[in-house]
Formats: C-alpha cells, sequence, structure tokens
C-alpha cells in the first residue's frame, strides 16, 4: 500500500482505536479489541514481531511472581558491573539519568513493597495460557506455545532462593520442585556436570517462535479487518477536547480512542499526553545458535550469570544481561558475546561457530510492574507498556484488561490499582 493511498483510506474514517505498538502487547490488545466489538488500527516503526518481541528467551511463565527488585539485589550491582562476564552494564554517560530510577528500584525493594508486587504479578502472570487459547486458536498456531516446564540451575550449592522467595512462590500456589546431583542431569542430560543445584518450575512454558507469535496473531487481526501500518508516530493534534489524530511518516490517523504499546518508546510520546514516568530501556542482547549440535529439553536458566537458554524453532537461544544506555546508544556486541562463553559452559559439546546475535529494549519501571491504565487527563487514552521482562507472559491479560478499558467496563477479575500510572505521580 502506498502512504498517498493509505492516507486517502484514513481521511475517510477515524480509527475507532488506534494502537500504537504491534508487538507482543500491542497485538494481544487488537485481538481482544476485536473480539469486544472494536474496529483497530495498528501502526509501529516496525513490522510486527520485529522490535523487542522479536528476541526475547521465550519464556510463557504464570509462575513468574518474584520481583527483581528483591531484597539485597541492590549489593550485588558493583560485584556485576567489575565482572566482564556479569549479568549487568551501566553506559556511563547514562549514570546520571539512571540515578533517579535506581533510588525508585530501592523504594521498591522494601519487603512490604515486594509482597504486593507479587501479588500483582500473579494476578497478571497467571491466566497466561488461558489468555493465549483462544488467540491461537483462532490463529491457526496453537503449537507456538507448550507448557514445558522451566528449570533454574546453578553451579553453588545451598538454597537456590531467598526464603522470601520461597514464601512468595508459597502464598501465590506456585508448584517449585528443588531438584540436586544427579537428579538434575536425568531431568536435562546436556548440563554440565557442574551444576549441582537446580529449581523446576513445572507448570511454567515456552514460546517456540516469538517473532512468529506476534506475526501469527496479527495476521489474525488484520483477516478479521485490521489495519496494520508500518510508520513512526511523532507527535498528536488535539481538539477541544483533546487528543484526535496521531501525526505519523505516513500522515495524520484519526482516531476515537488510542492505545499507547509502544513499549520502550512510549514515554516520548506519553509525555505530549501529560504522562511523565520512569520507564528505562533496559537493553538485553540474545545469541541464537543454529546449528548447536545438542538441545535442552526444556527451556533452562543460569542464576548465575542471569540468563536464559531456550530450545526454539531457529535453533538454541541464549538471552538475557541487562544493561543501561538508553534508546539511541549504538549495541555493544561484547555483550552478546559473553552468552558464547557461558553456553559452552553450561553445556558441553555445544557448537558456537554458526549464530545470530541481537539487541532490543526491554520497558522497564522501576518496580518491574506495567502501566495498564486509562489516562487521567484524557479519557480516550488507554496505556499499556512497561512489560519488563514479563511482555509474553503478561500481554494477553494486558489485552483484556485494555478491551474493558476501551468499552469502559471495569474488571471484575483483577485489580487495577498496582498497574496505575498514579502510582510514580508522588
Amino acid at each position: 500500500m502506498s502512504s498517498n493511498a493509505a492516507t486517502s483510506h484514513r481521511d475517510t474514517a477515524a480509527a475507532e482505536v488506534l494502537i500504537v505498538g504491534a508487538g507482543i502487547v500491542g497485538v494481544c490488545c487488537a485481538a481482544y479489541l476485536q473480539r469486544a466489538g472494536f474496529r483497530v488500527t495498528l501502526i509501529d516503526r516496525l513490522a510486527p514481531g520485529n522490535g523487542c518481541s522479536f528476541g526475547n528467551a521465550g519464556n510463557v511463565s504464570p509462575g513468574a511472581v518474584v520481583p527483581y527488585s528483591m531484597p539485597g539485589t541492590l549489593w550485588n550491582v558493583p560485584r556485576w558491573l567489575l565482572d566482564p562476564l556479569g549479568p549487568l552494564a551501566v553506559r556511563p554517560a547514562h549514570l546520571p539519568k539512571l540515578i533517579p530510577w535506581l533510588l525508585r528500584w530501592m523504594r521498591a525493594s522494601r519487603p512490604d513493597n515486594v509482597r504486593a508486587i507479587s501479588r500483582a504479578m500473579l494476578a497478571l502472570h497467571q491466566p497466561v495460557f488461558e489468555g493465549y487459547l483462544p488467540l491461537l486458536k483462532e490463529a491457526g498456531a496453537p503449537e507456538l506455545i507448550e507448557m514445558s516446564g522451566q528449570l533454574y540451575v546453578s553451579a553453588k550449592s545451598g538454597p537456590m532462593d531467598s526464603e522470601l522467595a520461597r514464601e512468595l512462590r508459597k502464598t501465590a500456589g506456585i508448584r517449585a520442585e528443588a531438584i540436586t546431583g544427579g537428579a538434575l542431569r536425568e531431568l536435562e542430560p546436556t548440563l554440565s556436570g557442574e551444576y549441582q543445584t537446580g529449581l523446576l518450575l513445572p507448570d511454567n512454558g515456552t514460546c517456540l517462535n516469538p517473532q512468529r507469535l506476534v506475526q501469527a496473531i496479527a495476521d489474525h487481526v488484520r483477516r478479521n479487518g485490521a489495519e496494520i501500518l508500518e510508520g513512526e508516530v511523532h507527535s498528536f493534534r488535539f481538539g477541544p477536547d483533546g487528543p484526535v489524530a496521531a501525526l505519523t511518516s505516513l500522515g495524520e490517523v484519526r482516531f476515537k480512542n488510542l492505545v499507547l504499546a509502544a513499549g520502550a518508546w512510549s514515554n516520548r510520546l506519553s509525555k505530549q499526553l501529560g504522562l511523565d514516568v520512569p520507564l528505562e530501556a533496559e537493553r538485553g542482547y540474545h545469541i541464537t545458535l543454529t546449528e548447536p549440535g545438542l538441545m535442552p529439553r526444556l527451556p533452562v536458566t543460569n542464576r548465575d550469570f542471569s540468563f536464559a537458554t531456550a530450545p526454539m524453532e531457529m535453533g538454541l537461544r541464549l538471552a538475557g544481561t541487562a544493561e543501561y544506555g538508553g534508546l539511541d546508544a549504538a549495541p555493544n556486541w561484547g555483550r552478546a558475546r559473553v552468552l558464547l562463553k557461558h553456553a559452552t559452559r553450561m553445556y558441553p559439546g555445544v557448537a558456537t561457530s554458526s549464530f545470530t546475535e541481537w539487541m532490543g529494549h526491554r520497558p522497564t519501571l522501576p518496580d518491574g510492574l506495567p502501566i495498564i491504565s486509562r489516562s487521567s487527563q484524557h479519557r480516550n487514552i488507554v496505556f499499556a507498556f512497561g512489560h519488563s521482562h514479563f511482555g509474553v507472559t503478561g500481554a494477553p491479560t494486558t489485552g483484556r484488561l485494555v478491551a474493558e478499558l476501551v468499552a469502559n467496563k471495569p474488571s471484575n477479575s483483577i485489580d487495577l490499582t498496582p498497574y496505575s500510572a498514579s502510582r510514580f505521580s508522588a
């Protein structure tokens, strides 16, 4: 479709709901809005699934109830920063901007706050399989998500998690099985004998191709009448009662309702709509071994170096690390190559000569929870961003909640207060 033709078409009728962002959150919002009877248009600067959704580890985690902002984690930061193989890096030029965010992160790590965050994680994550089931059935791609279980491993002895983490899982009713020694090798024979401690979450799962997951849902909503535009939103045009159009690289796109689900880029646009939140672009890297020579039975997360390995359609994916450097800094591919060193230690005999590498931006807020909230200033605006490491897991529930917000039907199942944008106003 030419841009002129697209502009002419859009001039005839405003989109009933314009969704900015065509990653996993955006397409799930589109699917659930369609199921609620809305006519939707999506716009993204990239084709569906080519942003952050392209490169994640594919973990589908209803048992993800332990926040990253746990008490004591901050004391690991200096050691991580000094370790060239460590899981964390900060670009020096970005540090002054990051310090206020870290202070909020420290506040979130207080035990009472951690427990509240955990409850909100459970509410958002637990329905993930139920949420994807109708979408993937209608899209003709139910094979993309499996309830495979997930394994966490460490070369260190002793309990895998803190007492508080075990409490959070127990309170949430999450099954977690400690596995040690030879039993760990029986469960995952490809693992190095150096790993002696494991934790199995049998009710978690995996996505075999995160990009194809987004594409399958996007193709389905397109067949149901959605328009998907590849263009960049720069700003908004306001009418007497609030925003009425997005000004984009394709021209003006008018709307009745707007859903902002642009991931790490969301705050650049939300500021223009009266919302400024501490959203960080947490840069993650992956390596996909296209001919690994071996394949683990199930997804395995290395707790010592904070990265995940996952068998996928395209090979063995190694995904992780956290780098804070903003949206515009060039990738540091050395961060990706670190994962190759970890892989050879974790899986003896793995072939690392053939691989692809990638960097993307996780949209991360200090407490690790997303914003799923109606704008306090404009009743036709809904925010849906900030899912951090849990976009694939939180997307279907977010889609359902966004559809309820646009329809002005309060959720009967989930208290939206923990995801409100107003929590950052103090």
